[in-house]
This record gives C-alpha cells, sequence and structure tokens, in this order.
C-alpha cells in the first residue's frame, strides 16, 4: 500500500515537472526573440499581421522643404516619365484600356500657382509607401512625417503609414490621421508643432522639435483638418485632388471641397442647427475648468 502510495507520488511529479517543462517550452517558443524589425514592418515591408508602426531613428541634416519650381501651366505640364508601367490588376483585361496611365498630375488653372516645389527623399518615400498600399488593396495613400530638431538642424527620427480603411474597416484611417495617431501616441504628445524635449516620450537633442508632414496625394478635408489640429506647419504633397477624382481613380475629395463651399441648405447632405436647453453646458464649464489648452 505505501508502495503505490509512493508510485502515485512519483507519477504526480513527474507529470507536474512534464507540466512546468511544457509550459517553459511554450513560453520560449512564442517569446523566441522574433519581434518585428524595421525590416517587418508593416509601413516598410508590407505584412498583415503587423497593424503598428515603429518610429525610424535617422541623424541626418533635414533638407528643408523642397525648393520652390516656376509655375507651369496646365496646357505644357508634364511629369517626366519614370518608366513604371502597372499591371492591370482588373478582372477584366479588356477595362484597362478604359483607363489611361496618367503622366501628368491634373492642375485646375492657377490653383497651385505660387505653391509648386522641387521634391525630396521623404516625398518619394511618401509615394513609395502610397504603391505598397494600392498594391495590397489598400488606398493609394501614403504618408511620412519626419521630426526636425529645431536646435540641431537634425531628422530626428520619421514615420510611415499608409491607407488602413479596407484593411480596418475604418473610413478615418487615411494615411494622414494613421501617421498622426502613431507620431503623437509615441511621442506622448497631441502637438506636432512643438515638441518639448521635457514632455515627449522619446529622445531630442534641442529643447524643442517640430514635425513636418509629406503626403503622395493632396490631404482631403478631414485629414486637412487633422494636420491642423496637430499643429504640423508644413505640408508638402504630390499628386493633386483632381489626380485623385480621375477616372479609375474616382475618390471623391474634390466633390467634398466644393460641397463645403456651399450654403448649408444646398448641400448634398442634410445639416440642421438644433439648440437645445443644455446645448452650451459643456462650453460653459470649459470656461471655468482646469484643462490642458489645444
Amino acid at each position: 500500500m505505501k508502495f503505490k502510495k509512493l508510485n502515485w507520488f512519483i507519477v504526480i511529479g513527474i507529470l507536474s515537472t512534464g507540466a512546468i517543462l511544457y509550459s517553459t517550452t511554450l513560453i520560449f517558443a512564442f517569446d523566441d526573440g522574433n519581434q518585428p524589425t524595421v525590416e517587418d514592418s508593416f509601413c516598410y515591408k508590407y505584412d498583415p499581421q503587423y497593424t503598428h508602426v515603429i518610429a525610424f531613428e535617422d541623424g541626418s541634416a533635414y533638407c528643408g522643404i523642397p525648393a520652390a519650381i516656376e509655375g507651369i501651366t496646365l496646357s505644357d505640364y508634364i511629369q517626366p516619365w519614370s518608366g513604371y508601367i502597372p499591371e492591370c490588376t482588373l478582372e477584366d483585361q479588356e477595362n484597362c484600356k478604359h483607363f489611361p496611365v496618367q503622366t501628368a498630375n491634373i492642375k485646375a488653372d492657377m490653383k497651385y500657382q505660387g505653391i509648386e516645389v522641387g521634391y525630396n527623399k521623404w516625398q518619394k518615400m511618401a509615394c513609395e509607401e502610397a504603391l505598397i498600399s494600392a498594391q495590397h488593396k489598400g488606398g493609394p495613400f501614403g504618408a511620412v512625417i519626419v521630426q526636425i530638431d529645431d536646435e540641431t538642424g537634425e531628422v530626428i527620427r520619421y514615420w510611415r503609414n499608409h491607407n488602413h480603411v479596407t484593411e480596418w474597416n475604418d473610413p478615418t484611417a487615411h494615411a494622414e490621421v494613421s501617421t498622426i495617431r502613431v507620431a503623437c501616441k509615441q511621442l506622448g504628445v497631441f502637438n506636432l508643432g512643438t515638441i518639448h524635449k521635457d514632455e515627449s516620450n522619446l529622445p531630442q537633442q534641442g529643447a524643442t522639435s517640430h514635425c513636418e508632414i509629406y503626403v503622395n496625394g493632396e490631404p482631403c478635408l478631414m485629414c486637412y483638418s487633422a494636420i491642423c489640429w496637430a499643429g504640423i506647419p508644413v505640408v508638402v504633397f504630390a499628386a493633386t485632388r483632381y489626380d485623385a477624382a480621375a477616372q479609375g481613380v474616382d475618390f471623391v475629395d474634390e466633390t467634398i471641397y466644393d460641397e463645403l463651399a456651399l450654403p448649408y441648405n444646398e448641400r448634398q447632405r442634410k445639416f440642421r442647427q438644433a439648440s437645445s436647453p443644455n446645448s452650451l453646458d459643456a462650453f460653459n464649464y470649459w470656461k471655468r475648468s482646469k484643462k490642458i489648452n489645444y
């Protein structure tokens, strides 16, 4: 009887030891050091399993906003052909014939006069990010936020991201908004126009720094507002909102711009203003409360 009890203790001990070893094996199997690197991050190399963006450390001198170029009229503006001929991805290959490949940015007369500039590596990077998104069934939009040290003039770090609307089923997940969200969260600030060293989660040499944003396409009104609320002082874009509305691209940015120029009662969506007894309560409370100023 004592021998049987001893056997049971031995069996239980073996099983317990085995369970501990198995658990340890599982822990090491899942924690094997294969954390996402810069190359693995979906904003560099697309991989649907990664839903985060990391800050890329840089340290190079900031080249500044691209230099202004002489304004070019719509009739004689031709973008240098890059040699890139996109493969037709439409199910009906015949439909490809109806969508001519653009080799020139579409510019409404005088609309962009005075703001035309050259390009730099950040602008090219935003366009690359947009292409990655389009190649993986996302919207054809990409953004790069560059953090610049105000004291040294160096690029401290940057974030690159793209459109996630269809991936996340989030109509607000445009490239600019998605990139702003990540940069603010990782820096621990909501104002990217002036980032104080003692308030930032990430290191910087100078007392202050600021961010500038490069996008492959002219921001829609939602993204323009997000850029304003984030305090970003410089926006550089490549394609125009007319490019986004072109046949086969078919985004409605230009339509929204036009609609906002109309009186409320003439807009496509019904806007109504309703006053209620408590409609100003939140504002009155805000006036008298201790608050963080935007």
